[in-house]
């Protein structure tokens, strides 16, 4: 008997250093699905607190006038959204406004035809203009590193070292930090890996691979959208490797042109590129900040509205290392104010007179075409 007693309290033991294991591994279990749970929903909103745009219009001379009004759209569009001037550098090689063979002194259009949808308006704070348009302006934008060696001042590299610290004002700089995320978008004539500005120089995606590597070591953003319209605008990214926090779209893949839309009679010249029209017509809607990138992306790669580009849109994100899904990526975290939508998003519902301001600012700027009826080859 005394045995059996024995034998029953070893197995009692057992048992209840059974059940203390199997309620130590559910709570360990619990634990990890917890953690998962809050890792995934963290990565799915942005951690920026401010946004800023360098906007580059790489051409010169009037029969280029198409690429200025491109800049000059996106411009308007950001500004629509909140993007502050002191948060914007507009870089425009060409005074396209005041040209001798513009019928509209002071004016530049992006439709076809009529009067109404003026890009060149009053409160336009163009940063760089005419010859200060150069890939090394450029480059020393997204660095911030304003230097000069007396060389010429158009060395591909920003020069740091031996060099003398210009005196800029700060309309001139990008003031970012790695709060900060930056809409770069470049448009012009290109070819194979490079963009040419004012016909003499260029920009190569070498160039602009080792500057995005540069800018997260400065921690100069938090993250980077690259919007590129110009011939085989794919090739613009091929040699990006191992940065971080970066979605580049390009208008046309290699051996594919970017085309123009339509003509003006009155200036007999083209007036927007079909790429950058399809994105500021479709960011028109007041709700445009809450469209996400991956619908924006889809809509430009379906067989309609690629009928109508003539060329095949290119998306990579392949260095965009966060974990964020493209599908949470929002329009708003690269095109507009990151305090303005704040702002918003917390007296939606307390301020009417926030919301009458709020439709104010979102009031249409740019007339379009962008109907399903529209979208057919020209």
């Amino acid at each position: 008997m005394g045995k059996l007693f024995n034998l029953w309290g070893k197995v009692t033991v057992c048992a209840f250093l059974l059940l203390l294991l199997l309620l130590l591994l559910g709570g360990f279990c619990a634990a990890a699905t917890t953690t998962k749970t809050r890792t995934r929903t963290t990565t799915t909103t942005t951690t920026h607190s401010n946004n800023h745009a360098i906007l580059v219009d790489a051409s010169r001379f009037w029969f280029n006038y198409r690429h200025a009004a491109n800049t000059l759209a996106i411009y308007k569009t950001i500004k629509r959204l909140g993007i502050p001037d002191e948060n914007i550098i507009l870089m425009v090689a060409d005074d396209y406004a005041c040209n001798s063979r513009n019928v509209r002194a002071g004016e530049v259009f992006t439709d076809d035809s009529g009067y109404e949808n003026n890009v060149y308006t009053e409160d336009i704070e163009v940063d760089y203009r005419g010859d200060e348009v150069t890939p090394a302006n450029v480059l020393r934008v997204l660095l911030d590193a304003h230097y000069f060696s007396g060389g010429g001042g158009d060395e591909t590299e920003a020069e740091s070292d031996n060099g003398l610290l210009l005196n800029l004002p700060n309309s001139k700089r990008l003031r970012t930090d790695e709060n900060s995320n930056v809409l770069f978008y470049l448009t012009g004539h290109g070819g194979d890996e490079f963009l040419k500005f004012q016909d003499q120089k260029e920009i190569t995606s070498m160039d602009l691979q080792n500057a995005f590597a540069k800018m997260r070591e400065m921690k100069r953003y938090n993250e980077l959208l690259f919007v590129v319209d110009t011939c085989q605008a794919g090739t613009m990214f091929k040699r990006f490797n191992g940065l971080r926090n970066i979605i580049a779209v390009a208008s046309s893949m290699k051996d594919e042109n970017s085309y123009a839309h339509g003509t003006r009679s009155d200036i007999g010249l083209a007036v927007s590129d079909r790429f950058t029209r399809f994105l500021y017509e479709y960011l028109k809607s007041d709700d445009a900040e809450d469209i996400t990138l991956r619908e924006v992306f889809q809509r430009a790669q379906s067989p309609q509205v690629r009928q109508y580009l003539m060329s095949t849109v290119q998306v990579d994100w392949s260095n965009y290392g966060d974990g964020r899904k493209l599908s949470d990526v929002k329009v708003g975290d690269f095109f507009a104010n990151a305090r303005s939508r704040k702002s918003r998003t917390s007296n939606a519902r307390t301020s009417k007179i926030s919301a009458e301001e709020d439709e104010e600012a979102y009031a249409i700027l740019l007339p379009g075409f962008a109907t399903a009826s529209a979208f057919t080859s020209r």
